[in-house]
C-alpha cells in the first residue's frame, strides 16, 4: 500500500513561487526523496502540504489509503502523529516548557499528564546538551537549542514519514554529525523521507529518488 497519495493536487502560490498545479504524487514507506526546485517557495509549500499544514485548492490526499478530511484540524491529529516535520518554520507551543512540548503528543494520545521523557529522548537531550533547558519556555532558549529540541521531538515520534528542509541551515556544523547519526538511527525503522538540501554529501548519502518542481509542475524520477 502507498504511504501517501496526492491526486490532482493544486496548491496556491506563496511568496515568489508559482504554486503547484494538478499534480500526482505517491510515496511508499522506505522511499527517500530529494527535492530539486526552481523556487524555494514552491519546495516549501510542497513540504508543508505533505505535512498537512496547507489545505489544497483542490485535490485528494490519502494517508495509508484513508482520505484526509481538512474541514476540522482534529481530523488531522492522528495523521500528524505519524509525520515528522523539520523546517525553519517548525515551532513549539510558546506557553509550555520544552519538556512539555516534547511530551505534548504523548499527553494527547496517552491521555495522561504523568508520563515522563522516555530513555531515548533523554539520551538525545544529553548528547545535544539541552537537558538544562527542558524546564524553560521556547522564548527563553537560543534559536539553535530550540531547533535541536524540535529535531529531537520530530525524530523520536518514530514517524512513518519524515520531512526535512535544509538541515544544514538548522543545526550548527559542529553538531551536524550528531544529526546525521540520529537520522540514520531513525531510518532503521524504514520511514519514507522527503527532504531538500544544498549539502551535496547529504543528498548523495540519503537520496534514492528525485522530485523535480519547475514552473509550477511536479515530476518524479
Amino acid at each position: 500500500m502507498q504511504l501517501i497519495e496526492l491526486s490532482n493536487y493544486t496548491l496556491a502560490s506563496a511568496g515568489t513561487g508559482n504554486g503547484l498545479n494538478g499534480f500526482y504524487f505517491a510515496l511508499l514507506k522506505g522511499d527517500i526523496c530529494s527535492i530539486y526546485a526552481d523556487s524555494e517557495d514552491d519546495a516549501h509549500i510542497f513540504l508543508k502540504a505533505i505535512a498537512t499544514l496547507i489545505r489544497p485548492t483542490k485535490g485528494t490526499y490519502r494517508f495509508m489509503g484513508e482520505k484526509i478530511d481538512f474541514s476540522d484540524h482534529r481530523n488531522l491529529l492522528s495523521c500528524k502523529k505519524k509525520i515528522g516535520y523539520i523546517s525553519s518554520d517548525s515551532a513549539m507551543i510558546s506557553n509550555k516548557t520544552v519538556r512539555e512540548n516534547l511530551l505534548f503528543m504523548r499527553y494527547y494520545f496517552e491521555n495522561s499528564l504523568s508520563i515522563t521523557l522516555d530513555e531515548n529522548v533523554s539520551r538525545l537531550c544529553g548528547i545535544f546538551n539541552i537537558q538544562d533547558k527542558l524546564d524553560m519556555h521556547p522564548a527563553e532558549i537560543s534559536l539553535m537549542d530550540l531547533r535541536i529540541a524540535i529535531i529531537i521531538r520530530e525524530l523520536t515520534k518514530s514517524p512513518d514519514l519524515l520531512l526535512i528542509e535544509y538541515p544544514e541551515e538548522l543545526i550548527s556544523h559542529a553538531k551536524f554529525d550528531f544529526f546525521i547519526k540520529i537520522l540514520k538511527d531513525a531510518l532503521l525503522s524504514g520511514p519514507a523521507v522527503i527532504f531538500i538540501s544544498n549539502n551535496k554529501s547529504f543528498v548523495e548519502e540519503f537520496s534514492d529518488r528525485n522530485i523535480l518542481i519547475t514552473n509550477g509542475t511536479l515530476t518524479t524520477i
